[in-house]
């Protein structure tokens, strides 16, 4: 029979939790992460010293997983189930603009500074998640600053392909409003 061992994790702007692990799940975390653009660079020594400080966090259909405006402490990352991104403007509409399924992430630019959360978050369907907490990549960067660097670089990375692919789809946007307002003048 394996031996269960529970870790009693610390109070955090977003939520507090018991969290019990056996060997089967550790592996299944570092399964998942190794599948994960942030943590993909990672070796499997790296894997095994990043799993114990996320936090693993479960969401019932239809609950909030972060809001809009609300103080950002880390990112998450999908272990199963799906949510939905919405981002609401200031005249109030709410614009569904992302579904977020198994091994995909957000809130990376929370991580590296804090910022306020962009877009609301909710739970699709029953979801799990793993968290990783600003303050942990902090003490990470502290006493193994390679492994934080190592992390830290690919979110920028990450961060970098979201801005390119953002800037395409505005050009392509703009190509598209240019060429209607010329066949219309036509």
């Amino acid at each position: 029979m394996e031996q269960m061992q529970k870790i009693k994790m610390v109070a955090d702007e977003e939520w507090t939790s018991d969290l019990w692990r056996d060997q089967q799940r550790v592996r299944d975390v570092h399964e998942v992460l190794a599948g994960v653009r942030i943590f993909e660079a990672l070796t499997a020594d790296e894997l095994k010293r990043i799993a114990p400080i996320l936090h693993k966090r479960s969401f019932l259909p239809h609950e909030t997983i972060v809001r809009q405006g609300a103080p950002g402490g880390g990112m998450y990352i999908i272990l199963s189930g799906s949510a939905d991104a919405r981002i609401e403007t200031a005249d109030g509409e709410t614009f569904h603009f992302a579904t977020l399924r198994e091994q995909q992430f957000f809130g990376e630019l929370s991580l590296l500074n804090g910022t306020v959360r962009i877009a609301t978050v909710i739970a699709r369907e029953h979801t799990q998640t793993l968290c990783f907490f600003r303050p942990d990549l902090m003490d990470l960067i502290d006493h193994s600053p390679q492994l934080g660097f190592k992390i830290v670089w690919q979110i920028t990375q990450t961060m970098v392909a979201h801005l390119a692919e953002t800037l395409k789809e505005y050009r392509n946007a703009m190509k598209t409003l240019r060429d209607r307002e010329r066949d219309a003048t036509a």
